[in-house]
Parts: C-alpha cells; sequence; structure tokens
C-alpha cells in the first residue's frame, strides 16, 4: 500500500513538473532574464529588479514551424536607484525600459516628466518569450505587444441629415461597378475630406478644438489622447494621414492645432518641397518639440547591405503619400547619392512595410519614427532584422541644411538584442498651431503639454515620456508662438507665465536653432536585431 502511494507521488510530481515546463519558466528563470535585460537597457545602477509575480502564460502561435515557445506575462516592480530622467533624447530610457520589459501601452507606471528621483518605484505588465530546448525553456526576446485600438472617439462615422448621406451613397455606389483608380482616389478623397471637415467643425462648436494627430496605431495619436485624456482640455484627436496632411488640415483652418515632423514643417512655412504649390504658410508658429524621430533603416539579416549607400538597385518601401516620413526618406537617399531611378519606390505604410519586408516583396523599409516602434518591435518576433547606420558624409550634409535635423543615434537597448548604436539622424516631432487659438489657449495647451510630473507612458504613449521643458526647443526651426515660449520660459524658471497675457503684436519669436548638444552621432556600426545571432 506504501509502495502504491509513494509511486502515486512521485507520478503526481512529474505530473506538476511537466505541466511547469509546459508553461514556461519560473518567476526565478523571469527574473534572472529581466536583470540581463535591464542591465543592456540602462546604465549600471539605475534601476533594481525588487519583485516579480508570475502572472500565466500562452502558447506562441507565430512560433517556428517544429519549435515549443510560450509568451510568459508577469508583473514587476522595479526601483530606482538614483535619479535617473528617462525622457532624455541621446540614450534609451524609456524606449529601453519597454524593449526589456516587452510592456506595451499602459504597461508601465510611474515615470514623470522631468525626470525620477532615486527610490521612486514603477510598475510594469511585462511579456517574454521562451523557447523549448529539450528540457530547458531558453529567452527569445521580450514578446512586444500589439498597438491598441483606434479610439472610437477619432473613428465613428460622420454624422448628418439622412438625405444627404443616402445621395451621397448612390453616387459612391454607382460609381464604383466600373470605377477607374482615377474615380476611385476621388471618391477617397473627398469623402475623407467630408469627414474632417465635419469632425472639425462639430469638435471646435461642441467640444473645443480638433487636433491633427495621425494614423490609426500611430504614436501621433497614442501622444494626443494621452494628452487629452482625464485633462480639463477641450480638445479631440482626429486621425489623418500623417503630418503632411496635418499641416494642410491646419492651413485650411480644419482644425487648430496639429502634430508634424519638424522638417516638413519648415516645408510647409517656407512653401517648399511638398508644399511648394500652396505657397509659404507665414502664419504658421509651433508650440514647441516633443520628442526625437530618427530615422530607421531596416534591412533582413542576411541582406549584404552595411550602408544606406548599399540599397542602389534594391526595392525600398518609403512611406504612403501624405505621410512626412516619405518625403524625409526621399532625402536621405538623395544625400546618400540615390535618386529615384536607382531603386524601385514602393509606397506603402510602416506596417504593410513590414509584412512586404518578411514575405520578401521589398529589400529595406525606411521610416522616420520615435523609439519605440512598436510595430518594428512586434515585426522582430517573427524576422531577424538589422539597422543600417547613414553615412558620415550624408549626416553632415543634411545637418548642414539647417532644414530641421540633427545628428542622433539609435541606442544600445532601444529594442531587444540591439547591442550597438547606430548612426542615423532625426528631425523632432512638433506641435504646431495657427492664428485660431488665442494666446490664452496656446499659454494653456503649452502647460498641459510641458508641465512637470505627468505620466504619459502609463497613458498609453511612450514617446510622451520624453517630453521635457529641456528639450522643447530642440530641433525647432519655425517661428515658436510668443505665448508658448513665454510659458516655457516660466515653467524653465519654475514658475508658470502668468495666465491670459496677450502680447502687444504678433504671437511669434525667431526660430530657434537646433542646440549645440544635439545627441551625438553613434558609431558607424550595423547592429544587428534580435532573433539575432
Amino acid at each position: 500500500m506504501r509502495r502504491a502511494c509513494f509511486a502515486f507521488f512521485l507520478a503526481l510530481l512529474a505530473s506538476l513538473w511537466l505541466a511547469g515546463c509546459g508553461g514556461g519558466p519560473n518567476a526565478d528563470g523571469i527574473r534572472a532574464d529581466l536583470d540581463d535585460r535591464l542591465a543592456q537597457a540602462l546604465p549600471p545602477g539605475t534601476v533594481q529588479l525588487v519583485g516579480i509575480d508570475r502572472r500565466g502564460s500562452q502558447s506562441d502561435t507565430k512560433a517556428p514551424a517544429g519549435e515549443t515557445r510560450r509568451v510568459v506575462y508577469f508583473d514587476a516592480e522595479l526601483k530606482l536607484l538614483r535619479d535617473y530622467d528617462f525622457g532624455a533624447w541621446d540614450s534609451p530610457g524609456v524606449a529601453g525600459l519597454i524593449s526589456a520589459l516587452g510592456a506595451g501601452p499602459r504597461g508601465i507606471t510611474g515615470i514623470t516628466s522631468g525626470g525620477n528621483k532615486a527610490g521612486d518605484i514603477l510598475r510594469a505588465h511585462g511579456t517574454a518569450l521562451y523557447r523549448r530546448d529539450g528540457e530547458r525553456w531558453v529567452s527569445v526576446q521580450p514578446a512586444g505587444y500589439r498597438p491598441a485600438e483606434a479610439p472610437a472617439v477619432a473613428t465613428n462615422a460622420p454624422t448628418g441629415p439622412a438625405a444627404i448621406l443616402d445621395a451621397m451613397r448612390k453616387v459612391v455606389e454607382a460609381v464604383q461597378k466600373d470605377a477607374s483608380p482615377a474615380q476611385r482616389a476621388v471618391i477617397e478623397q473627398e469623402l475623407t475630406t467630408a469627414h474632417a471637415n465635419i469632425r472639425a467643425r462639430l469638435a471646435r462648436v461642441d467640444e473645443g478644438y480638433a487636433i491633427a494627430a495621425g494614423a490609426e496605431h500611430g504614436q501621433y495619436l497614442r501622444f494626443v489622447r494621452a494628452l487629452v485624456e482625464g485633462a480639463r482640455a477641450r480638445a479631440i484627436p482626429l486621425v489623418t494621414r500623417g503630418g503632411e496632411e496635418n499641416l494642410r488640415l491646419l492651413r485650411g483652418g480644419k482644425v487648430s492645432a496639429a502634430m508634424a515632423q519638424g522638417d516638413a514643417a519648415l516645408d510647409a512655412y517656407e512653401g517648399k518641397g511638398a508644399f511648394a504649390e500652396d505657397g509659404p504658410h507665414a502664419s504658421l508658429r509651433a508650440i514647441g518639440s516633443l520628442y526625437p524621430e530618427p530615422v530607421h533603416v531596416l534591412v533582413r539579416d542576411g541582406d549584404p547591405a552595411r550602408s544606406v549607400s548599399d540599397l542602389r538597385g534594391k526595392r525600398i518601401a518609403v512611406g504612403e503619400r501624405g505621410a512626412a516620413s516619405r518625403g524625409t526618406v526621399l532625402r536621405v537617399l538623395a544625400a546618400h547619392g540615390l535618386t529615384e531611378n536607382d531603386f524601385k519606390v514602393e509606397e506603402v505604410g510602416l506596417g504593410a512595410a513590414l509584412v512586404a519586408l518578411r514575405q520578401n516583396q521589398v529589400d529595406a523599409v525606411m521610416q522616420v519614427i520615435g523609439v519605440p516602434s512598436d510595430s518594428i518591435r512586434d515585426a522582430l518576433s517573427e524576422l531577424p532584422l538589422r539597422l543600417l547606420p547613414l553615412d558620415e558624409r550624408a549626416i553632415a550634409a543634411m545637418v548642414g541644411q539647417k532644414a530641421g535635423y540633427f545628428r542622433a543615434s539609435i541606442a544600445p537597448g532601444t529594442y531587444p538584442g540591439l547591442r550597438e548604436p547606430v548612426r542615423t539622424i532625426a528631425t523632432a516631432a512638433i506641435l504646431v498651431t495657427g492664428p485660431d487659438l488665442s494666446d490664452t489657449e496656446v499659454a494653456d495647451l503649452t502647460r498641459l503639454v510641458y508641465r512637470h510630473g505627468r505620466d504619459l507612458v502609463a497613458r498609453g504613449s511612450a514617446q510622451g515620456g520624453q517630453i521635457n521643458v529641456a528639450t522643447a526647443r530642440e530641433g525647432l526651426v519655425i517661428p515658436q508662438h510668443l505665448a508658448a515660449a513665454k510659458v516655457l520660459d516660466g515653467l524653465a524658471a519654475g514658475t508658470a507665465a502668468t495666465p491670459g497675457q496677450r502680447s502687444g503684436g504678433p504671437s511669434t519669436q525667431a526660430p530657434a536653432s537646433a542646440p549645440a548638444s544635439a545627441p551625438a552621432s553613434a558609431p558607424a556600426a550595423t547592429a544587428s536585431m534580435p532573433g539575432v545571432r
């Protein structure tokens, strides 16, 4: 009897052990791996992992054929060992922390604008990806996250008189039967314009002012949502195609504020580049710089290219029309001596471009985007990628143009497995406005954006953790609104400017040049990414 009981006990232990193996590593194993990742992502002596609770796991449906992988979920608590500013533009900061922990939007709490203090506690809901190797579980990389769905407020269909909507539907249905590509483009453009116009006017009348944000799932939209969530700001984010469209909506009076790349804003202000036919937008004003947007150049890990100059003859995804990133990418390629005759242009957005890269339909993906890009992190779980550096001569030429570009590097730890800095350039994501808002409204919006002590990361914007008064004029090359400048000066001095003050003349300030402390260039490394050898 005893022998039978003992055998049953051993069988029970074995079954429990196998169940544990089937569910991935235990908390101690996860802790050891997280300690290693945090050490790679942040400077030594920055954080201490003081607690971790395993919260289950699930099978990885994207595992390569023949491999058993599991995504493990956990809650982690970290303690700051020294004062640290996660918003610094020239270090991994928020990006490194997110990549190390595999955390998604709203997944980390405790990061405060203006810098954290020693002793602060950060909490994270994280993920880690493991591969079964015999009887062991081997860490692959943080599992990453899928972007949150676009807010319903920004994607609901516009309302209006039933008769007009019915008439519009009949027109669309009649043309779609044998519509040419040109006709379909007209329909799409007109419906998109009508949608934007209606939402903007309703927002202004009923809810305040509209802010042109960006594409669904994009960083601009996520930031604007985080900014206005829970605030008393009478503003609403609008879904758009991107920075170029935002600037045109602003010029047309359809919105009162807009997100834009710094270089595209300068083109709009001067009436150059994509805005040459529009002429100068003389009333365009900057509220301030928000965070850096480095140029990413991605190829498959096995590609022989080691520099952007090696992309001659390749199929390159440069971005879609209406997005400011596309114009920047073409300038980067031109600075490397490549015209549009030297490569095949693929005009698709980042998500579709990464899919095309995985399916060998393009050879390279180029994108101007804040770090970390969740789309890129997600792609890394399926395909080993490399980031290519920009040539030093091309960087010097573009920075020397004083067109809103500054030297930058994608720091080690920004993405899982990135161990070498990648030399590149960046432009600043900026918030701009026109003459529509009063000085009081501009001052209030500036305080909302730059006030100390907020946690925009916990509200869903990783890039929001990089916003700081100290970098509010970094890479700014268009005139700054005088009301915004006064508020920023007051915040920098520790006191807010007096509300409601109006200037005696136009609300302008001379453009601020990129400061001498712009991020230094990184070594000319070609950095492999995870999945990565």
